[in-house]
């Protein structure tokens, strides 16, 4: 299981990333200048479907090579209980087995609000 430290920016926006990484790059990431690789949109699905869907993609991810996921989950402002599923991003993505592969994960700047950038380790 991976573990993060995280910084919760002002509108719940989360950012997380692993120990020894450079947190100068994460604001790369946030702004998007890590050119995304794959993007799985979880819009519109229940949180099980969403949790199973997501590591399924980072699944596919790591067994391809990528670096950088694009998550999209939306801002939740239709749902009556919040941004369900970006609240739920940060444990999601330290779950076994994906999680010691995940480097670093940001969520995106105002034009990508409804949407989180996730790095993922090179192989070795």
């Amino acid at each position: 299981m991976g573990e993060f430290e995280l910084d919760v920016r002002a509108g719940g926006a989360v950012d997380g990333w692993a120990t020894g990484f450079d947190r100068r790059r994460l604001r790369d990431l946030r702004r998007g200048e890590i050119e995304p690789d794959v993007e799985i949109d979880l819009h519109g699905m229940t949180r099980a479907e969403a949790h199973r869907a997501l590591a399924d993609a980072l699944r596919d991810a790591i067994a391809k090579g990528l670096r950088c996921v694009l998550v999209v989950h939306g801002r939740g402002t239709r749902s009556t209980a919040g941004p369900v599923l970006r609240d739920a991003l940060p444990e999601w993505l330290a779950e076994a087995p994906h999680g010691a592969r995940v480097l670093a994960f940001a969520a995106g700047e105002e034009q990508r609000g409804g949407a989180s950038y996730v790095l993922l380790r090179r192989a070795r």
